[in-house]
């Protein structure tokens, strides 16, 4: 005989737990328990109140009594309730087991961008059953939350945001971040249709070794691509302006940079504020590879299609973003460097730029035009042999990061 299951969930507010449970109740037959309809109905008590992790958690103990007689009985059970670290996930598998039943672990897996705009919306016009969840609660809730990971040994269903969902690589950590660290601030920017987990390794390097890090989200990025159409390289700028700015008033010293479209708004962030300290470009999108026929043709097809399914989705499993380049972005990026290549002559930071050997995204001569065009006296340019488009997420990651801290600590 089989033994029963016992049904758990894994997923930040919004994300379509309790949804989910309700369908395995009715297809399956299994008995729900839902913490939140509980403690609503009975007891008034909101989510974010200070007693109610000690409310929610004897309760809890008392419901799993009574999912036990269930379970005894042969029927399985749904627990609606979130197991949102690894300490719970494990606490309650233990007890799932030592009742005599198996568990499955549904870890729903929702872009951060997208469940707080969810929460907003939901928050407007709350259902009868939910917990109205402040967005700075949200916010503080989703710093703590760990995603369960395949290596926990926990009998995980992985399910992600929709099943034709547009983000490549959804269940990596895209959402903008702030790393504090010692006096030294560094601002890194993704590119083009990416989320800030382009990044985030590099950052995450860095932020070992004492610095401060920070990477924006860019409008139009990290939710859906049709969002694209609703910023221009302008609202990009003025998302890695209020990072900097943030940055500046923490640290007594800032160095800007990011990979591709990233690299090229730190260039003009740098031309618009001289106190910035220096300015890393990695493979930096001043101009991209196309010749004119395809721009031509770029712009001529506008009107009919929105956006180009990219070719190359899959290569690199570090990497997030859309699986299509809107072609609204691509004119704004095309639009970004030509405005900064017109005005290079007003850089005068010291410029590291790590391009790819093998990038056949931007244009070959792209780090020789910034070279030659920048005002800058201290000018390091270096080419990986090994690595494409994507430098900050290949092979040679190590040697950048070494790179760059060499780099920062000549010119700080």
């Amino acid at each position: 005989m089989a033994k029963p299951i016992v049904h758990i969930f894994c997923g930040l507010p919004c994300s379509g737990k309790t949804k989910l449970a309700k369908e395995i109740e009715e297809k399956d037959g299994a008995v729900r328990f839902s913490i939140d309809e509980w403690l609503i109905d009975i007891f008034d008590q909101a989510a974010f109140d200070a007693s109610y992790l000690e409310v929610t958690d004897r309760l809890k103990e008392r419901i799993w009594q009574t999912a036990v007689s269930f379970l005894q009985a042969g029927k399985d059970v749904i627990l609606d309730w979130n197991m949102w670290n690894y300490e719970r996930r494990a606490r309650w598998v233990q007890k799932i087991e030592k009742a005599g039943a198996q568990h499955k672990l549904y870890f729903l897996n929702v872009p951060k961008p997208i469940l707080r705009e969810r929460v907003i919306a939901r928050n407007e016009t709350p259902p009868p059953d939910v917990h109205i969840v402040p967005p700075d609660e949200f916010d503080r809730y989703a710093g703590h939350f760990t995603p369960p990971k395949v290596d926990e040994g926990f009998n995980l269903i992985e399910m992600y945001w929709q099943p034709d969902q547009p983000i490549h690589n959804p269940h990596l950590d895209g959402a903008p971040f702030f790393l504090d660290g010692g006096d030294i601030g560094v601002l890194l920017v993704h590119g083009l249709t990416a989320t800030a987990a382009e990044v985030r390794l590099l950052a995450n390097n860095l932020h070992q070794l004492g610095y401060t890090v920070a990477g924006p989200l860019l409008p139009g990025h990290g939710t859906k691509p049709e969002d694209m159409y609703e910023v221009s390289w302008h609202d990009w700028l003025w998302e890695v302006e209020k990072t900097y700015q943030h940055l500046a008033t923490v640290c007594d010293v800032v160095f800007v940079g990011g990979e591709s479209t990233g690299g090229v708004l730190a260039l003009e962030l740098a031309c618009r504020k001289p106190e910035i300290k220096g300015v890393l470009c990695y493979a930096p999108a001043v101009k991209l590879a196309l010749p004119n026929s395809s721009l031509i043709g770029l712009y001529a097809a506008a009107p009919l299609v929105s956006a180009i399914p990219k070719s190359t989705m899959g290569t690199n499993e570090k990497w997030q973003g859309y699986r299509v380049y809107p072609l609204k972005g691509i004119r704004e990026l095309i639009r970004l460097g030509r405005f900064v290549r017109a005005r290079l002559e007003g850089i005068n930071q010291p410029l590291l730029i790590v391009e790819g050997r093998n990038d056949k995204t931007i244009a070959p001569d792209c780090g020789e035009i910034i070279m030659e065009g920048a005002g800058s006296l201290i000018k390091e340019h270096y080419i990986m042999e090994n690595s494409a488009h994507v430098v900050l997420l290949e092979e040679e990651l190590p040697e950048i990061t070494d790179l760059t801290v060499q780099f920062m600590t000549q010119v700080k």
